[in-house]
């Protein structure tokens, strides 16, 4: 009887642990507060460039970043924390979610800004989405 109840309180402990694990995975306790986050982020990882506005994500966990000089960057978020790319702006695209971007970068692979649109992108950088 013993061994039974020993067996049902460690099943519960490791199910416990595991609800824990999730939530805390899912929680999505790193994220992007603010576009500033998102700059300073963008201007540490590059070297040379120079942040002027940034699109968020709903989520908090992406961004787009617009720079000096028609320069664009991505940055997402990571464990470690947030990670920038530059990208090219012919290698982002529209969708119902939000913008999504092909980084070229295996390690960030395919981010998806979400609920940023293209009227966004208008309004932080219009020097992109001219003629």
């Amino acid at each position: 009887m013993i061994w039974i109840l020993a067996g049902a309180a460690l099943a519960t402990v490791i199910a416990l642990g595991g609800a824990a694990f999730w939530l805390f995975r899912h929680s999505g306790g790193v994220r992007l507060h603010a576009p500033e986050d998102a700059m300073q982020a963008a201007d540490q990882a590059i070297p040379g460039f120079v942040s002027l506005s940034a699109a968020v994500g709903r989520d908090g966990q992406a961004a787009l970043v617009f720079g000096e000089g028609l320069r664009v960057a991505v940055v997402r978020v990571r464990r470690a924390g947030p990670a920038a790319r530059e990208i090219v702006w012919g290698n982002v695209r529209a969708t119902r979610e939000g913008m999504l971007v092909a980084t070229g970068d295996w390690r960030l692979g395919t981010v998806l800004i979400a609920d940023v649109d293209n009227l966004d992108v208008r309004r932080l950088a219009p020097q992109l989405t001219r003629g």
